[in-house]
């Protein structure tokens, strides 16, 4: 059950930064795709249908896998 909703969760995310992309292309071309991507996320975060469906944040995975290694190399 936890693979799947990872893999949800993973589908959701890259749809989302391509749909993110996308947008910025053709209608905000002077905003930055990050600003772009951040609005596509909240309103992910806001739609309810996404709310039981997407993984929890772990913060010490986050930590451990995304932090640590720049601070060390």
């Amino acid at each position: 059950m936890i693979l799947v909703v990872l893999l949800y969760s993973t589908a959701l995310l890259i749809l989302a930064v391509v749909c993110s992309i996308v947008i910025q292309r053709q209608f905000f071309r002077s905003f930055a795709t990050n600003y772009v991507a951040m609005a596509v996320g909240v309103v992910l975060a806001l739609s309810p249908l996404t709310n039981q469906r997407v993984a929890t944040f772990d913060s010490e995975i986050f930590m451990a896998a995304i932090v640590a290694p720049p601070l060390i190399f």
